[in-house]
């Protein structure tokens, strides 16, 4: 019972925000960002890479390093710091001020730590998480009008709850804007899905920073080239259509990325956007194979509101119980 009181609260808090558009403003400055122009790089590649040929495709804004530290090259893109944890802690504490005093277009959010739940990333418990942002992402808000994004968990077991935990542990000392996170896996449906359930569970705004169809788990169930594209055109589409979901980051402009499947790559390894990376920045007509994706029930997702979608999953997941 508890399961099927989820799913019905879940579509009339839907029902709620997307009819009569009742996700809270925040109080800080947003930049103007449409739901065409969602989309952005998460960039490893310095200035080794021109990022200036994504800058005209119509729906990317933004980029980050996962660090303090922006790129060199003039572009039109918003620079989003990140504080990855406590290997750069220092850094971030020498060249944050300059970083946003000096940005243009200005900077308007700053990430939170980098999967603190994961040995091999950031790796931090709740209570240094807590430490780390009330001396160093805390006094940013007031002083530069940025939003703070909260630490950016993964999409193992671990991630939802240690941020839970987060949360509570902060209580109102901290002010976390919006929910940031990563999800790697196979399948639209889910991903959407687990969107749905961070937003229920926490009432907050989403950026995904990371995503793209690739199994960590399952390691010989890789996306084929048609299922990355599928994939990508699928959950792309839902987010540029959600009120719920700020900003977003595919994993791949890279010319390696090393250990996700390759298909995933909007760039090739000459470090030339490739048709995926056409396709993610909003050229329809680099998309192979077809031109749109259907749910399981026939339905095409650029033809039907987040409502529907929601509706849709909610009472399929119904009808699972009762099978």
């Amino acid at each position: 019972m508890d399961f099927i009181r989820f799913v019905f609260v879940s579509i009339m808090i839907t029902i709620l925000s997307v009819e009569s558009g009742a996700i809270p403003a925040s109080s800080m400055n947003k930049r103007a960002v449409t739901n065409s122009s969602k989309a952005g790089l998460g960039w490893p590649n310095a200035d080794s890479v021109d990022i200036k040929q994504y800058q005209n495709l119509g729906k990317i804004s933004w980029y980050y390093t996962w660090s303090v530290w922006p790129i060199q090259q003039k572009t039109n893109f918003e620079f989003v710091p990140m504080l990855w944890g406590p290997k750069t802690v220092k850094e971030f504490q020498e060249k944050i001020n300059t970083t946003l005093q000096n940005a243009t277009p200005n900077i308007t959010a700053v990430l939170g730590m980098n999967e603190p739940e994961q040995p091999g990333q950031s790796n931090m418990t709740v209570t240094e998480a807590v430490d780390m942002w009330k001396a160093n992402m805390e006094p940013l808000r007031p002083q530069y009008n940025v939003r703070l994004g909260s630490p950016v968990v993964s999409s193992g077991p671990a991630g939802k709850i240690w941020i839970g935990d987060f949360l509570k542990a902060c209580n109102t000392s901290c002010s976390v804007d919006f929910i940031a996170l990563h999800w790697y896996g196979t399948d639209a449906n889910a991903f959407i899905a687990y969107l749905w359930d961070f937003y229920y569970a926490f009432n907050k705004t989403i950026w995904v920073t990371e995503w793209a169809c690739h199994d960590f788990v399952n390691l010989k169930n890789q996306c084929s080239e048609t299922q990355v594209i599928d994939f990508l055109n699928k959950t792309q589409s839902f987010m540029d259509n959600s009120t719920f979901v700020e900003r977003y980051a595919w994993y791949g402009a890279m010319e390696d990325t090393t250990d996700v499947n390759g298909y995933n790559a909007i760039m090739d390894k000459k470090g030339k956007i490739n048709s995926l990376g056409l396709q993610y920045g909003g050229d329809a007509t680099s998309i192979k194979n077809g031109t749109s994706v259907s749910l399981s029930s026939g339905l095409t997702i650029g033809d039907v509101s987040p409502l529907t979608v929601m509706l849709f999953t909610g009472f399929i997941s119904l009808s699972l119980v009762f099978l």
